[in-house]
């Protein structure tokens, strides 16, 4: 059942599935009533699969191009192999409206429930809301919605925003004690995002005699991409020729912060934070163009967010909002973890 749903899948919604991989699927549009009769095979089979003891679970990040959303979905197939739940996720490629549209498809086919992790987490509502109305469990992963939306989702799984920042600002107040001029690359439609920095901020002003020697030069749109955050930091190394720290999102986008440095001639002269953990980030501390990095669970979420959701579907009562607790990685502890992974499930 599972190979047949996933043919099927893949031809009624070829204009936006990606076939279990990081690239974006090309775009072939379909005639109309191919589209109709092959969405209706889609809903038989996961009728049928429901009928069998199983139930469907939708996994919709906003996109799948960034490894840690590609860790995550790691965590939410092995729950639903565990727990013999089909699964069917697509690809937004950070398009709110196609993200939107293929939960639509996904809510057609006949999902019981949604691992959703929005691209705006401020313009959920209508997407959140067409879940509810269709019965649709949904558990909101990673990027949290905002709390006046909290009502439209069955339970949140996220790391602690604040301290994934506040690790960060640590870091920067103990190896910058008198100061330093901060170059933000930002991800601003992400709430967790604005929820990082703020802590980042917050890390250095409770870990300073003089707050006000921390300057934030200026902040800029890195997409929390390498390519993005790359043209972006480069135009404010010209901009700037003070910049004595970057703190960005995520390590992509940390990544795309290294290459510009490097570029400009900076290496070691500009002190580059990220976010997450991921192998990217790991290799760049070890090899000494990064300084930190604050780790997340992403495949323990996306695992998480599968099981929590089957507990719902069988009537089982779950903690609502679950924080996860992140950690520091840095030059002194890097021998630590391995390089090449990201989280465990343990």
């Amino acid at each position: 059942m599972r190979k047949l749903l996933s043919v099927v899948l893949a031809g009624a919604m070829a204009l936006s599935m990606t076939a279990c991989s990081s690239k974006p699927a090309e775009t072939t549009a379909a005639p109309a009533e191919t589209s109709e009769a092959a969405a209706e095979a889609v809903t038989e089979a996961v009728s049928s699969e429901a009928k069998e003891g199983g139930y469907t679970i939708g996994f919709s990040p906003y996109t799948l191009t960034n490894e840690y959303f590609t860790a995550v979905l790691n965590g939410v197939q092995t729950a639903c192999d565990e727990l013999g739940c089909e699964l069917i996720y697509f690809d937004p490629q950070n398009d709110p409206t196609k993200q939107a549209s293929q939960i639509d498809d996904m809510i057609a086919s006949g999902i019981n429930a949604l691992v959703y992790i929005p691209y705006d987490s401020a313009g959920a509502q209508t997407v959140l809301q067409t879940c509810k109305d269709a019965g649709v469990k949904v558990i909101n992963v990673d990027n949290v919605i905002q709390e006046e939306d909290y009502d439209l989702v069955d339970g949140i799984i996220a790391s602690d925003n604040t301290q994934l920042g506040y690790l960060s600002g640590q870091w920067v107040a103990e190896h910058h004690p008198d100061g330093a001029n901060i170059l933000i690359v930002h991800l601003q439609t992400a709430e967790s995002c604005i929820i990082n920095v703020d802590g980042f901020w917050q890390g250095i002003k409770e870990n300073v005699k003089n707050p006000d020697a921390f300057v934030e030069v200026q902040v800029v749109e890195g997409k929390g991409a390498t390519d993005a955050a790359f043209e972006v930091v480069s135009d404010a190394l010209q901009a700037h020729d003070n910049i004595d720290v970057i703190y960005a999102i995520n390590d992509t986008s940390a990544l795309g912060a290294v290459q510009a440095v490097e570029e400009a001639g900076k290496t070691g002269s500009i002190d580059i934070l990220g976010k997450d953990g991921a192998p990217i980030g790991k290799h760049a501390i070890k090899d000494g163009t990064m300084v930190q990095s604050s780790a997340q669970r992403p495949t323990y979420m996306g695992y998480m967010g599968v099981k929590e959701a089957v507990d719902l579907l069988n009537g089982k009562e779950i903690t609502f909002n679950t924080s996860i607790e992140s950690y520091s990685i840095t030059a002194d502890n890097i021998d630590e973890y391995d390089l090449d992974a990201w989280d465990s499930l343990d």
